[in-house]
């Protein structure tokens, strides 16, 4: 009801303590009072809003509010919520008790950080359970004639069971089949022309490597037959916003990405617009994975969908505001891949953005994400896994 969603969560300051020789118990203690936390709320009713505000400041926290609520107006209004954690959860047992709905805004809040800070729960896969120890690798195999950067490379089955073995080698822990192009302004293909790409390459690809196979699809009949044949996981681009697609996934008891996208890919890059895109994209997700629950689908992840009917500015807000994304509690999904954001920030080609692909990729494991969608696997491996390695003590730990 709230969409909350965390802005800011600190890591505390529980290894320079330990390096310090601060007692065990101190470490535990004093960490809690170290994070700082920050949470956006939306939806909030002026009286509750007040409220919220009253015990915040009572409990050694805040709750920044526009300056239009202080006039007392009726509505619903958006505020962040912020202090140290103690305070923050000492707010929210008071909030609590609270009527006008506090006992839930108190319940969302509290989530929303219990999530941040945990590691998604393993996607449970037909071949064993795929955790979220590190980062995982979706290696892209594109057996399309227009794919924006690889189409026509891998239209062959032998180049593209190579392609796989190839990425594979190079350290992919997932391999996205698609035979359909969603760049932008392409034209949709027939089911039929799907299944002539797809089928023939994941028959062989099922057979020759030893890793997961994610499917890249929004057509029921061609997730059906591709789940029937032995397939690991369904990547929608339209978030499993088709009943039917839900109901194949959910018959065969598989994992979901839940994609957002604005439009189509025909129509999606004329001029998108949102209001807040952080706030609009997660509200979608959390509907979503709503649905798809309510129908059954067990695993999901989610995709904020980067340049999927998004402005430059917008993918590069997502970036930054990529931790909010773990209010969900689940594994958050990166494309970034030689998008044309990419080139609209650094005035490069297609064939030249590597180099600003990795930045993205990196900042990605900065922020929180779980799964990356990549072209160049051998090149992201390197720089992921020594993304990770620096960061070694600063995951969340809860405290």
């Amino acid at each position: 009801m709230f969409n909350a969603y965390p802005l800011v969560i600190s890591r505390g300051l529980a290894e320079d303590m330990r390096r310090l020789g601060v007692s065990d118990d101190g470490v535990e203690i004093m960490t809690r009072k170290s994070t700082f936390v920050a949470v956006m709320l939306e939806n909030v009713p002026l009286r509750l809003a007040i409220l919220l505000k009253q015990e915040a400041l009572a409990s050694g926290a805040d709750f920044a509010i526009p300056g239009e609520l202080l006039h007392l107006r009726e509505g619903k209004y958006r505020g962040i919520l912020f202090g140290p954690l103690p305070a923050v959860e000492r707010t929210c047992e008071k909030m609590r008790m609270q009527p006008f709905k506090g006992r839930m805004l108190a319940e969302e809040v509290m989530e929303a950080i219990e999530n941040s800070i945990r590691t998604p729960q393993p996607l449970r896969l037909r071949t064993g359970d795929l955790d979220f120890s590190k980062v995982r690798i979706m290696g892209i195999l594109n057996v399309t004639p227009d794919s924006f950067s690889d189409g026509g490379r891998y239209m062959d089955v032998e180049a593209a069971v190579e392609r796989a073995k190839r990425m594979v080698e190079e350290g992919a822990d997932i391999v996205d089949v698609g035979g359909e192009s969603t760049r932008p302004f392409s034209e949709p293909v027939p089911v039929e022309e799907e299944r002539r790409r797809v089928i023939p390459v994941l028959e062989r690809l099922l057979d020759e490597i030893d890793v997961p196979i994610s499917v890249d699809t929004y057509k029921p009949e061609v997730a059906r037959e591709a789940l029937e044949m032995g397939a690991h996981m369904i990547n929608d681009i339209t978030g499993l916003g088709n009943p039917e697609m839900r109901k194949v996934v959910a018959d065969f008891g598989v994992p979901a990405v839940i994609m957002h996208m604005k439009g189509t890919p025909r129509d999606m890059q004329v001029n998108p617009h949102y209001e807040d895109v952080v706030s609009e994209i997660i509200s979608f997700l959390r509907e979503r994975v709503r649905m798809a629950r309510e129908d059954g689908v067990e695993h999901v992840v989610v995709d904020p969908g980067i340049g999927f009917g998004k402005r430059t500015e917008d993918n590069l807000r997502i970036l930054r505001s990529l931790f909010s994304f773990r209010a969900l509690g689940l594994p958050v999904l990166v494309g970034t891949s030689r998008k044309s954001f990419i080139g609209n920030v650094l005035n490069l080609p297609v064939e030249e953005r590597l180099e600003g692909t990795l930045a993205t990729l990196v900042i990605s494991v900065v922020n929180g994400a779980s799964i990356l969608r990549v072209h160049d696997v051998k090149e992201a491996v390197r720089a992921v896994r020594m993304a990770e390695a620096v960061m070694g003590c600063m995951h969340h730990d809860g405290g």
